[in-house]
């Protein structure tokens, strides 16, 4: 069932049956150190975004919520090609001559929030770039309900509650939540797995190959 901030807010401070103030300031922390813990244990379309970058020299910027790339495509003249990862020590290798250009083929992270491509494409482009977002965040001003609050509300409220008994020291109680949280990310990555699949006769990994175990039958 889906949440909201508010609702979740009450639903950790009622759970955790603590109405010290010093606590309730704590509560938003809480949250975010769940929705965080989140975007990095369970890998979902829910976090993939799509956007596109002008792209004219061999560094682009990478959008700045961006957890995880998951695909670059270089676009021009409406046909899309997908750059292939490399690490930067291979691209250096690649193209040691910065001022060469040609139609891009490989690109690597450049720091934390640069990607290099290579080689620097010969005309102004385009790149389209998928992503793993870092969930929004969300408050009691501005943005109420985020991918987590809508979809996956159960583990955002195991993943809080462990964190609200981490603060007052009620380990054992952590544990538990603990037990919880880790059973409804195992469902998620489960439903994750399940939508990177088809049901045809062969079964086939989207990614390519088949993902099954041929067995004797």
């Amino acid at each position: 069932m889906a949440t909201s901030y508010t609702e979740l807010y009450n639903y950790i401070k009622s759970a955790s049956e603590n109405d010290d103030s010093e606590f309730a300031s704590a509560i938003p922390t809480f949250i975010d150190q769940a929705r965080m813990r989140l975007s990095r244990d369970i890998d979902t379309y829910g976090f993939v975004v799509y956007t596109t970058a002008a792209v004219s020299t061999y560094l682009v910027s990478v959008p700045s919520d961006a957890l995880v790339l998951k695909a670059v495509n270089y676009v021009s003249a409406g046909r899309y090609s997908q750059l292939i990862m490399r690490t930067d020590e291979f691209l250096r290798e690649y193209w040691p001559d910065r001022t060469s250009v040609g139609e891009p083929k490989y690109y690597a992270r450049w720091g934390f929030n640069q990607i290099l491509i290579a080689p620097a494409p010969s005309t102004s482009a385009s790149l389209e770039i998928s992503y793993v977002q870092i969930p929004t965040s969300i408050g009691s001003v501005g943005t109420s309900t985020n991918w987590l609050t809508e979809y996956a509300p159960e583990a955002l409220f195991y993943g809080c509650m462990h964190e609200a008994c981490m603060f007052m020291k009620n380990y054992q109680a952590a544990g538990m939540w603990e037990a919880k949280y880790q059973d409804a990310v195992a469902k998620l990555r489960n439903e994750a797995r399940r939508t990177r699949q088809d049901d045809n006769l062969n079964n086939n990994s989207p990614a390519g190959g088949d993902n099954t175990l041929q067995g004797g039958v």
